[in-house]
């Protein structure tokens, strides 16, 4: 065997080797990044943050039950504790030894913005930052065998150009002279090059539009929420605020925030559904107690609400019976049911986004069109990386060639990291801080009526 020959095989060797250690080294810290910050201090923040929630069992959120805190989304450290703040990936991480990725990081990125937060975002040092977090990235992670895949089809042209066709340079083997060499002409690439951005970039912006609508849906709904509580505890008659009176008003913060929960779990998968049933639970078991009743509560209304085929609307239809039984002038209770009304159009819109994604046929021609692209650009940059002027064979040969490797796969990253982003944000409500959302409903619910009512009596 020629000496270029063993220099090839002994590269091809290598590189496989490099790309087991990379796999190894990814595994590595994910291993090793928690221990920046430790799982109990970790803890330690869940449990005074759950203290500072309204209606939230400190023990479940301990236990990692009921995510509190799981909307909010950074991978940085807190600039004063030097501490991960819980809900984030950061945290998750440390708790678990590992890094989460793909659906299971979903509910790490439901992100939801403070002071100290923007305050990191717009940090100078975001080219480090960013850097820094490769191999952490979930898009990287859920990427790893499209990039293997690209990264094989430039190893396995350059093996077929470079050492099987070049290894019948002394003549040696007639059959080899006559075997294809591996390339294509770069202009094909560079006239497709627009329709495929085209396509990525109405697709992303499609998936971003669902986002939007979907955040701005749970605006509202919060929104008019809020109000339904704040003109009920306004408008009904002082004299009629009684223990019956407080007792209306009650049921109908709480159908409003039923409503909202039950929106929620209808969006959500099933591992919601045990952390729905808890709260809805706690919600009527432990609120207004009734007079010979030892369990107190409302059991019969839980367990209907529980069994309904569409929660959603059982919800909707208890808040117009809770805001029927408030003592309140007809005209007014017509102004408020008119909140009801806007909130089961949102519902209606968010039905909308849950069940209808972005055309099939469409993101299927997408992800053929980038998939063939990426496999066959090594072929097109295959030539680029080999110098006219030297030998046609030859150590330094084969070192031109091998940067087509990482070459294309940090082309094939950026490329599927697009059509990845886009797909991440076509579903937006299992990335939607609403957990947070609702509990922000009932905060904002017990506060308005415990005002109101003190306000005025």
């Amino acid at each position: 065997m020629r000496f270029e020959n063993k220099i090839m095989v002994v590269m091809l060797v290598a590189l496989m080797h490099l790309l087991e250690l990379a796999g190894a080294f990814s595994h590595y810290c994910a291993c090793c990044k928690p221990k920046i910050g430790s799982s109990s201090h970790v803890s330690v923040m869940l449990k005074s943050k759950a203290t500072n929630e309204m209606d939230v069992d400190t023990k479940s959120v301990t236990n990692g039950e009921f995510d509190i805190d799981s909307d909010i989304d950074t991978d940085s450290m807190d600039a004063n504790t030097k501490s991960y703040r819980p809900g984030s990936l950061a945290a998750a991480t440390a708790e678990q030894g590992r890094v989460p990725y793909g659906e299971e990081s979903r509910r790490y990125r439901r992100t939801e913005f403070v002071y100290e937060d923007w305050v990191t975002h717009r940090t100078t040092e975001k080219v480090f930052s960013n850097l820094n977090g490769l191999f952490y990235s979930g898009i990287v992670r859920q990427l790893k065998e499209e990039l293997a895949l690209v990264a094989l089809s430039a190893a396995l042209i350059i093996f077929w150009n470079d050492f099987i066709l070049l290894s019948d340079a002394a003549g040696t083997s007639n059959w080899i002279s006559i075997l294809p060499r591996l390339s294509l002409p770069a202009l094909p690439f560079t006239l497709c090059s627009p329709a495929l951005g085209l396509l990525l970039v109405f697709k992303t912006n499609a998936s971003y539009a669902r986002w939007l609508e979907g955040r701005n849906t749970w605006a509202k709904i919060i929104s008019q929420a809020r109000n339904i509580v704040r003109m009920t505890t306004t408008f009904v008659d002082v004299s009629r605020i009684d223990d019956d009176g407080r007792k209306s008003i009650q049921d109908l913060s709480n159908a409003v925030w039923l409503l909202c929960r039950s929106l929620m779990n209808d969006l959500s998968g099933p591992e919601d559904e045990e952390c729905f049933r808890r709260e809805v639970t706690k919600i009527y078991m432990n609120s207004n107690p009734c007079e010979g009743d030892e369990k107190g509560g409302d059991s019969e209304l839980v367990a209907n609400i529980m069994k309904s085929s569409d929660r959603t609307m059982a919800a909707l239809a208890q808040s117009s019976r809770a805001l029927d039984a408030v003592p309140i002038d007809e005209k007014r209770r017509v102004e408020i049911d008119k909140s009801l009304v806007i909130i089961g159009d949102c519902i209606g819109t968010c039905e909308k986004i849950y069940s209808s994604p972005v055309p099939l046929v469409y993101t299927r021609h997408t992800g053929r069109f980038l998939s063939l692209w990426m496999l066959l650009l090594p072929a097109a940059l295959h030539d680029v990386f080999i110098d006219p002027n030297q030998a046609s064979s030859g150590t330094l040969h084969l070192l031109q060639c091998l940067p087509l490797i990482p070459t294309t796969v940090i082309v094939g990253l950026f490329l599927f990291g697009i059509d990845e982003l886009a797909l991440q944000l076509e579903e937006p409500f299992s990335i939607l801080p609403m957990q947070k959302f609702c509990d922000r409903v009932r905060q904002s619910s017990t506060t308005i009526t415990e005002w109101n009512i003190s306000e005025r009596t």
